[in-house]
């Protein structure tokens, strides 16, 4: 259940006291169980731990690279970190970066807090999908069919004519790295005909087919672009990162 959504300010029921100069979703999860996601970077300060003594979980989404040009590979998805069982402390100031997602054959951005930093995807590379949290598909150089998105950090696929996706992490890139956990970071489709996005609702943007933009990435998905159809100068833009806390479980 949302219990919140605003720019700066913070508190709640089971929520530890805090502001906030950016935007950010506050969560419960049930009893006294919270998460707070930030959506946009900004400076964190807790005035009161209620709720976060036993210290918090962090979980961070890199931005997802931007897909290439003319058929070419899908940007990969943010990269994720989960760290557990950090103590915050009353009156200091977190910086929290969301990384942007990466433009038209870019890297996406660094998401970063509590001195932890999950790196972006890299953006397509000629026919060879980016690397990153799951790899973007391989695109075709031509009208072949094109590799699929990784997905829940895996490769992404490699095209009909043979050019391969980008290196996933090799590791879950759900929430937390729980099983129960929302999906991040989908690589993006690489370039012309059937490549398709990453799956599970976050994944990258859809391939442009073989004369259409390349689909771009929603924000906080960290997911890739897509790449775009022959004779498109533009590659699909990544998703912006993400950083969630939670009450230490």
């Amino acid at each position: 259940m949302i219990l919140n959504m605003v720019g700066a300010g913070g508190g709640g029921v089971g929520l530890p006291e805090f502001t906030y100069t950016g935007t950010f979703e506050t969560l419960s999860d049930g009893g006294k169980d919270w998460r707070v996601k930030f959506l946009t970077s900004g400076t964190l300060t807790f005035s009161k731990l209620k709720g976060a003594t036993n210290g918090i979980d962090v979980f961070l989404v890199g931005g997802g690279g931007g897909g290439d040009t003319y058929c070419g590979g899908g940007g990969g998805g943010g990269y994720t970190k989960t760290v557990k069982a950090i103590l915050p402390m009353v009156g200091t100031e977190y910086p929290i970066v969301v990384g942007a997602g990466g433009g038209s054959i870019a890297a996406g951005g660094a998401s970063s807090g509590f001195g932890i930093t999950a790196n972006g995807g890299d953006r397509g590379r000629g026919t060879t999908g980016g690397a990153g949290g799951s790899g973007g598909g391989g695109g075709t150089g031509n009208a072949a069919n094109s590799g699929a998105g990784g997905s829940n950090g895996s490769a992404g696929g490699k095209s009909s004519s043979g050019n391969n996706g980008g290196a996933g992490q090799g590791t879950t890139t759900r929430e937390f790295g729980e099983e129960s956990g929302d999906l991040y970071s989908g690589g993006g489709g690489g370039g012309c005909n059937t490549g398709s996005a990453g799956a599970g609702g976050a994944g990258g943007g859809a391939n442009g087919g073989r004369i259409a933009k390349g689909g771009s990435a929603a924000a906080n998905t960290g997911g890739g672009g897509g790449g775009s159809g022959q004779g498109v100068a533009t590659g699909g833009s990544g998703g912006s990162g993400i950083v969630i806390i939670r009450n230490m479980r």
